[in-house]
């Protein structure tokens, strides 16, 4: 790809992106994270008692607190389950959105609020220029059958696991690397790594999509569309790190930097 290619279909790609983090209920809308248990107990910014019992998350309420599902209020004791990794988009009070999320098999609530300081005073990611550089090609080998690897998270107090499905192997600036790959959306994988620019212009760590391996395992990596994880934006993201050894030796100057 010329670089003029590049830097137009990163344009576009950079637009997209930005638009969708301002979406109404998107990752900088949020604005509280509280772990549930097994005692009852209120939650910070929203009314009703919470509580996990039975393997679901409970809420009890009164129709005049105003939490309501599918715009019905609650009145009385209400429950709900989500897969592990999973995020149900459950209940609503006012213009605030209560998810539900299972995480290293603990339930959560996360609320989101269009009004979150961190929305409406949003004005784009900061990134590297893009260069042809970094678009680089890559051999995916998949596993035999998928892994599941155990992983830091960007809270101190969560550990989860991660679907593995195969190594990536590519060449930056002279050097060989191997990179563990996770499964993404629609038959995509996706990199998440370490390297030379995190804690000084850049996230702890980053992520990069190199979409769907072609019949031959031959992707391309383009580190320009690099992006930060949801946890660079806000306090409250549980974001997986990056598998151990998935580091790149060189400062990857391209995509996107810490946000401001």
């Amino acid at each position: 790809m010329t670089g003029l290619a590049v830097v137009t279909s990163w344009d576009a790609w950079r637009a997209e992106r930005d638009r969708s983090l301002r979406e109404e209920y998107g990752w900088l809308s949020i604005v509280g994270f509280d772990w549930l248990g097994s005692d009852v107990r209120g939650v910070s910014g929203l009314p009703g008692l919470w509580s996990v019992r039975s393997g679901a998350a409970w809420v009890t309420a009164d129709r005049s607190d105003g939490l309501t599902y599918e715009g019905e209020p609650i009145d009385g004791t209400f429950g709900a389950t989500v897969s592990e990794a999973g995020s149900l988009l459950w209940l609503r009070h006012g213009r605030r959105l209560v998810e539900l999320v299972l995480r290293g098999g603990r339930y959560a609530v996360r609320q989101r609020d269009p009004s979150a300081h961190t929305r409406l005073g949003f004005a784009g990611v900061p990134t590297f220029a893009p260069r042809s550089e970094w678009v680089v090609p890559g051999l995916f080998t998949p596993y035999p059958q998928p892994l599941a690897i155990e992983v830091a998270t960007a809270r101190s107090d969560l550990r989860q696991q991660v679907r593995a499905v195969g190594i990536v192997r590519f060449s930056l600036a002279g050097t060989e690397y191997e990179l563990v790959a996770t499964a993404g959306r629609g038959g995509a994988v996706t990199l998440t790594f370490h390297d030379e620019t995190n804690g000084v212009d850049t996230a702890p760590w980053r992520a990069v999509s190199v979409g769907a391996p072609g019949p031959d395992g031959v992707v391309s990596i383009d580190f320009n569309r690099t992006t930060n994880l949801p946890f660079a934006f806000t306090p409250y993201g549980t974001c997986p790190a990056p598998i151990e050894g998935n580091r790149l030796l060189l400062p990857v100057t391209a995509g996107e930097q810490a946000p401001r």
